[in-house]
């Protein structure tokens, strides 16, 4: 908590707090009629933040894309 918040808490703020914040009802939480983009972790972010950087795969506009697919974009 060197933030003053917990993983969860900080997880929230930069989720549904930041889909709410920017008037988007479409963001932040998961459920029908919201925007398919999620990234789905290894490991459990409430244990520890450092948990976010343990990335199974994401979800982005309905499409699954793996670690290593992105890596490889990314060095284009």
């Amino acid at each position: 908590m060197d933030a003053g918040l917990t993983p969860i808490e900080a997880i929230t703020a930069a989720t549904r707090r930041g889909g709410q914040l920017l008037g988007a009802d479409s963001l932040g939480l998961v459920a029908p009629g919201k925007v398919a983009d999620l990234v789905v972790l290894n490991a459990n972010p409430a244990t520890g933040i450092a948990a976010t950087r343990n990335i199974a795969w994401v979800m982005s506009r309905g499409r699954i894309l793996r670690p290593d697919s992105l890596r490889g974009a990314w060095k284009k």
